[in-house]
């Protein structure tokens, strides 16, 4: 019988290996053993965006709040979801949410640089994009991986960024 642990732990393994079809699974096994994890619920989110099945998505980082309306991560990923939706309000209160709740996150400044930008808010892009580079550079404390479990990143190629920059 498979664990919990295990099923989040091969959820995530999947994820990371792109096989999403496989995560989808093996993450609905989780939410089902433990309903109340929001980690789970979340990172369900992370594999059925990922295979663009956005409202879907949306539902699971929605619940994921509802459990722990303290889980920067599904903000993030809530936020990502919005602006692949064209709902950039929407995504702009996430993205700010996730920051408020963890200054520190350099991923959710990252998404946030790159919903100003495309929005024309270039102050606030340079602003968090310079946040988002500094924090990242950073070792993380407590000798963890630099970003945060279950994170849907905007691919943003800063030199790119840079080079659009008017």
């Amino acid at each position: 019988m498979e664990t919990f642990t295990d099923l989040l732990a091969g959820g995530e393994a999947a994820l990371d290996a792109g096989e999403l079809v496989e995560a989808e699974a093996l993450l609905r096994k989780a939410t089902e053993r433990e309903p109340t994890s929001p980690r789970a619920h979340n990172k369900l989110g992370v594999a059925l965006a990922r295979q663009g099945r956005h409202q879907e998505a949306m539902a699971c980082f929605q619940r994921a709040l509802e459990l722990d309306p303290l889980h920067a991560p599904a903000y993030c990923n809530l936020g990502t979801a919005y602006a692949e939706t064209g709902q950039l309000e929407q995504a702009l209160a996430a993205y700010r949410k996730a920051v408020e709740l963890d200054p520190d996150y350099w991923v959710a400044h990252q998404n946030l640089a790159a919903l100003y930008k495309r929005m024309g808010y270039y102050g606030e892009f340079v602003r968090h994009m310079k946040r988002a580079t500094h924090l990242a550079a950073r070792p993380p404390a407590g000798g963890g991986t630099a970003g945060r479990p279950g994170c849907l990143v905007v691919v943003v190629a800063v030199v790119a960024l840079l080079v659009a920059f008017p």
